[in-house]
């Protein structure tokens, strides 16, 4: 064989080898890429979840927390107990990787599940390279030996049951990929079924709706629903000094008629109701009312508005609301407030814009007249109010459940009284609110000047459909009152939030619903 001909064969035998050899080593560096993908942590979480809390930098994230003031103030939210574990381990975990936590495990998700309490949750965290044997060091490291682990097989998955010192247990699922915890073994075993079998929250064509790619720097996300009043919905969350901020977005297009479908109903209103406001007012709503039908429709969904509700009570409801309807205008304002005498209790007014006072007012006359008469009522239809400038006529309104309906304030009377002032139609459960509310409004005695009050609405649009503010302190004192627009969340975690005040305001635009909430942090 000639030299030139086996110099040939080598040199192509040469670039052969070659092109196979830079072949396999990219397929083999691919599927090596491909087995380390990041997994999605969504895929995890069952349908029965009720919210669910995701960042993707837990480190900063806690550095936020950390930089508030009620946190300098050593007032801290206790909301998840996993997430509070988390957090004071957290930096001892860091000192264990001098490098920081690996980008997979910087992501968490924490998924909270009915009935509503600090052990229906389950954690879950990616892992990159490394970070198994990690936890395993931290484990023997700060895991005390005087409570061994119990280990658990479940479908063939492993699950450790850790005893903590505070006498709880900590289940723990984990994998190559990702790590599960949980005070509930059984919501760790429903993680496993919806793992091998499927099933999970990616299968939920409204909530993948809300997950989309994010698009501001928030921190942290929380993806929310509530029975009755909305679906998925998506909060991107802030948090700054004495301030929690939460922007959300609802593209929800449930055909269940919710507080969410209600406030597509309506157009906006535009200004804030300070004029209309007594100073010593903890809590008030607005909203929309252009659409009375779906309002009333929504209302009666309510069991809160129908309980105790009698035939009669039905027929004057029917007649109340024709009269709402003919004669008043397009907002509705609910607040309650403290009376001078704070033994008494809260009183609580309902506000509406009249079209035509003097025929709005002719028009109840009639009806309060005409009403059949009630057993056992001796008061008078008509009384008076008198204040320093003017005598108000005050009319008693037949049995009603509407004002609970109207302003899910839960009542303990279905007695109704209402009052022209200001060219705005009052109603109160009772005479004495009526005339403490116009007394104060006399004087001028308005919120408009309470610097709390100021400094929620400078974050909030002056159009929207429904606000409300709350501030927690006064709320919680009062019990005679049970607020529905205000989630039992903030009740059962009281401690913490009574020493905030809460602006939450929803805005329509194209069918979707853009919800902003405010927590402003009372320094004082």
């Amino acid at each position: 064989m000639k030299l030139r001909t086996i110099v040939k064969i080598a040199v192509t035998s040469s670039v052969v080898l070659l092109c196979a050899g830079f072949v396999l080593y990219s397929f083999f560096r691919l599927s090596a890429a491909e087995g380390q993908k990041d997994f999605n942590l969504y895929e995890l979480v069952p349908t029965t979840a009720s919210a669910v809390f995701a960042t993707d930098d837990v480190l900063g994230f806690v550095t936020e927390i950390d930089g508030l003031t009620c946190s300098k103030n050593h007032q801290y939210l206790h909301v998840s107990k996993l997430f509070s574990y988390l957090k004071q381990s957290l930096y001892a975990f860091s000192e264990d990787t001098p490098h920081g936590l690996s980008r997979q495990m910087n992501q968490m998700l924490i998924s909270f599940h009915e009935p509503d309490n600090d052990r229906n949750q389950v954690l879950y965290c990616r892992l990159g390279n490394g970070d198994r044997e990690l936890i395993g060091r931290f484990t023997q490291k700060y895991i005390s030996s005087l409570y061994p682990p119990k280990k658990f097989d479940y479908k063939g998955e492993e699950i450790m049951v850790y005893p903590l010192s505070d006498g709880d247990f900590l289940a723990c699922y984990l994998t190559p990929d990702f790590m599960v915890l949980s005070f509930q073994k059984k919501l760790v075993e429903d993680v496993i079924d919806v793992y091998k079998k499927g099933g999970s929250l990616v299968y939920d064509p409204t909530f993948m709706g809300v997950l989309a790619p994010k698009k501001s720097t928030a921190t942290a996300t929380i993806y929310t629903r509530v029975n009755g009043m909305m679906g998925w919905t998506e909060f991107d969350m802030k948090m700054k000094d004495d301030f929690i901020y939460f922007t959300g977005v609802s593209h929800d297009a449930d055909t269940c008629f919710n507080f969410i479908n209600l406030l597509r109903q309506q157009e906006s209103v535009k200004g804030f109701p300070s004029e209309v406001l007594p100073s010593t007012a903890f809590y008030f709503s607005r909203q929309s009312i252009t659409d009375w039908t779906s309002l009333f429709s929504y209302g009666d969904m309510q069991a809160y508005a129908t309980a105790g509700r009698t035939t009669e009570m039905q027929e004057r409801n029917r007649e109340l609301s024709c009269y709402l309807m003919e004669n008043t205008g397009h907002d509705l304002v609910a607040c309650l407030f403290q009376q001078e005498d704070t033994l008494q209790g809260a009183a609580a007014v309902l506000s509406l814009s009249v079209l035509d006072v003097t025929e709005a007012e002719r028009k109840l006359r009639s009806l309060v007249n005409t009403a059949p008469a009630e057993e056992g009522v001796k008061t008078p239809r008509i009384t008076f109010c008198y204040t320093a400038n003017k005598a108000y006529s005050v009319y008693r309104l037949s049995q009603t459940t509407l004002f609970t309906q109207l302003t899910t304030f839960v009542e303990s009377t279905s007695h109704m009284y209402a009052v022209f002032y200001g060219g705005r139609l009052l109603l109160a459960p009772d005479e004495g609110s009526l005339s403490r509310y116009i007394r104060q409004l006399d004087k001028g005695d308005v919120l408009d000047g309470a610097i709390a009050y100021r400094a929620g609405m400078d974050s909030l649009s002056d159009s929207y459909h429904f606000m409300l503010m709350a501030d927690f302190d006064h709320l919680f004192h009062q019990v005679e009152k049970q607020v529905h627009f205000v989630p039992d969340f903030f009740l059962r975690n009281s401690g913490f939030f009574r020493n905030f005040i809460l602006f939450a305001q929803f805005t329509c635009a194209d069918g979707v619903v853009y919800p902003n909430i405010v927590l402003w942090y009372k320094t004082e």
